[in-house]
């Protein structure tokens, strides 16, 4: 089939606006100003369902360990940070004394009846955390009405948080609640040696799965 002069220069024309816009780079223009996708920054935040508050307590002379944990745990002012230290640094927090779980329902109900019962206003443990290093952790505690600072040495791996530390109950003027559950328990602490002795001294540890987001 024969090539017109109308089909010659119609193709012609097609031709001669291409090469316009290669020589104005009109589609290098258009793939350098075309914007990249945005990335989401990953956000980290605590999640109340994955972190867990153990205790240990110790009875008799020498020093059996009572272990138990608190099985719910509220954050009051739920935040998200670019790191898990921002994450975690101002949390606060309430414990509900209620959630206490030792595995034993008669040591549970003295716990949470003659001991944080006799306390005043200790529904739940509230408090809030502080960050003061990397590897050192102030958590401010409210209990019996009083609110102290407990030293906690924590450790961040990747979404895991650990944190662990002591408390001594007397520090809070627990005197009377400490005493109200070893008259219950008394016989109970009491060794080998015939000594009835419950420890003022409470282990704390921390496990959290944080959120990334």
């Amino acid at each position: 089939m024969k090539t017109t002069h109308k089909q010659i220069a119609y193709y012609l024309s097609i031709f001669l606006i291409l090469s316009s816009l290669y020589s104005c780079d009109y589609f290098n223009k258009s793939a350098s100003t075309k914007k990249p996708l945005d990335k989401k920054d990953k956000l980290y935040s605590i999640e109340p369902k994955t972190t867990t508050v153990f205790w240990t307590g110790y009875k008799t002379t020498a020093k059996i360990a009572v272990k138990g944990r608190f099985s719910q745990l509220e954050i009051v002012n739920p935040k998200e940070a670019k790191t898990a230290r921002e994450a975690i640094d101002g949390v606060e927090f309430s414990i509900p004394v209620s959630s206490l779980f030792s595995n034993n329902e008669s040591r549970d109900t003295k716990l949470k009846n003659l001991f944080f019962g006799v306390m005043d206003n200790t529904n739940s443990l509230t408090g809030n955390l502080h960050i003061e290093n990397d590897s050192i952790a102030l958590v401010t505690l409210k209990m019996n009405g009083i609110s102290k600072a407990v030293r906690l040495n924590y450790f961040i791996d990747g979404q895991m948080l650990s944190m662990e530390g002591s408390m001594n109950i007397l520090d809070w003027d627990a005197a009377k609640a400490l005493t109200s559950l070893h008259e219950a328990c008394k016989e109970k602490h009491t060794g080998e040696d015939g000594v009835s002795k419950t420890w003022e001294e409470v282990d704390i540890n921390v496990e959290s799965y944080l959120k990334i987001e």
